[in-house]
């Protein structure tokens, strides 16, 4: 007997929403149950399209959704119109899957269920409870949260947090997070060939004696003074440690960019690169002996590589990477930032704490976790 075909729509618009939902749409093409639609916003058009070679994934829908100088809210009228032209083409989905916070991510959860089809929120439960860290993001997914059908949450506090808010108990799911997949299928696609190719494109040849810190910084709250502190610290620090070299993809938006580019614009062991696609990234998470970020993923993604993180965040919404003490936070704050560097590059013990514990993200296998509980309670067992 032929399985019943689940038609099922994966929405997606920046670079690390694909990183995540990409070992889904890749698992769920190789299950004859499953016939997979792939609709990209656009919302980060440039900055994605390395991921999507890099996975070899076909888009079916390529929207528009991003405009010059545009706010929040023009942004959100653009998904949202967008998206209900593709969604009443009249074709009945079973699910429209988004993953993570973006406005990407509300347009298409807010548009799905105004025409009655099922959300199925990936990464959900995440929570700082801080309106304004990160914004827009928090509000974003709290307000997913409302409107989801099924609520696949990484970990088991992130379940926690969604019964706390009332959501069904039934409609949980804890999976693992499929960053962790993700990964796991790209070191297939790596090879130290490639790596080292990849950091001589880069123009770095460094030797095995040499340390080396990846940092990203991008986050809206860290602009201003809190760019200059991060700046200020790993200046203190390349002083301290001649052997230690830092690499910096450093963020386009001006108010990173000018900051940094005037602290080191001819350090010679700061190394400012141009944002990075995700070959070179994980490349260099790879090459780093540890990593200083206020970024989400790099927070999630550090602990698949075994690699220490300093968050320059005061809160963040995977408290699990800092439960298990495989990162501190550390905010903006130069003393900070320094105590914990200097620890990382001092004290072997603390680094080993740091860089040996169990992933708290899962096993890589969330993706078919996912797929599966949406089946079954489709079609049924």
């Amino acid at each position: 007997m032929t399985a019943q075909k689940f038609k099922l729509s994966v929405v997606f618009g920046t670079r690390p929403e694909l990183i995540k939902v990409a070992p889904i749409i890749l698992q769920a093409q190789q299950d004859e149950r499953f016939d997979v639609e792939v609709i990209f916003t656009g919302q980060h058009d440039e900055l994605v399209r390395d991921a999507i070679d890099f996975f070899e994934i076909k888009i079916d829908h390529r929207l528009k959704m991003m405009n010059a100088g545009q706010s929040l809210n023009q942004l959100l009228i653009q998904g949202l119109q967008q998206l209900e032209t593709v969604f009443t083409d009249g074709q009945k989905r079973d699910a429209v899957i988004v993953q993570g916070d973006t406005t990407t991510v509300l347009a298409a959860g807010l548009s799905s269920f105004a025409l009655k089809q099922a959300v199925a929120h990936v990464e959900a439960g995440l929570r700082s409870y801080d309106m304004d860290h990160p914004f827009p993001e928090e509000g974003n997914r709290q307000l997913v949260s409302r409107v989801a059908r099924w609520h696949f949450a990484p970990t088991a506090q992130s379940g926690q947090n969604l019964k706390n808010e009332m959501i069904n108990p039934e409609h949980i799911c804890v999976t693992g997070n499929t960053v962790v997949d993700a990964v796991r299928l790209a070191k297939q696609r790596m090879d130290d060939g490639r790596s080292q190719k990849l950091m001589q494109e880069l123009g770095l040849n460094f030797n095995p004696e040499q340390k080396v810190v990846l940092v990203t910084a991008h986050r809206r709250e860290n602009f201003g003074e809190g760019i200059e502190h991060i700046c200020q610290s790993i200046q203190t620090l390349t002083e301290h440690y001649p052997e230690l070299n830092f690499v910096w993809p450093v963020h386009l938006n001006p108010a990173v960019h000018q900051v940094v580019h005037g602290f080191f614009k001819d350090h010679k062991q700061v190394h400012l690169l141009q944002p990075l696609d995700y070959p070179n990234l994980l490349n260099m998470m790879h090459r780093a002996y540890f990593i200083m970020t206020d970024s989400g993923g790099l927070q999630e993604e550090g602990p698949s590589f075994n690699k220490p993180v300093l968050i320059l965040r005061t809160t963040t919404e995977r408290p699990e990477v800092v439960d298990v003490g495989a990162g501190v936070l550390v905010g903006t704050d130069k003393e900070l930032i320094i105590e914990h560097a200097r620890r990382l590059m001092d004290d072997k013990k603390y680094y080993q704490q740091m860089s040996e514990v169990e992933n708290p993200f899962g096993d890589g296998h969330a993706s078919e976790r996912i797929l599966e509980r949406m089946y079954q309670d489709v079609f049924g067992r």
